[in-house]
């Protein structure tokens, strides 16, 4: 798990993008986050902003194929 800025909540919250196979895994991506960044209509993908506390649970979800921090570009 990478290193992410704090909040004013004091919890760490990172963004990442999700891809998820089916309704469930889009539901707990969704769900599980503090904000939702953007969905992708053709691919099965969310970029949302989770706490790190997070990132495991969805990981291990069976419906979900990957969690990978948001890679920025440009400046």
């Amino acid at each position: 798990m990478p290193d992410s800025d704090t909040g004013d909540s004091g919890e760490d919250i990172v963004e990442v993008n999700v891809g998820f196979d089916g309704d469930e895994g889009r539901k707990s991506a969704v769900e599980n986050s503090a904000e939702v960044v953007r969905e992708f209509g053709s691919l099965d993908v969310v970029t949302v902003r989770i706490p790190q506390s997070v990132w495991t649970e969805l990981e291990n979800h069976p419906e979900i194929r990957y969690v990978e921090e948001n890679g920025q570009t440009g400046s």
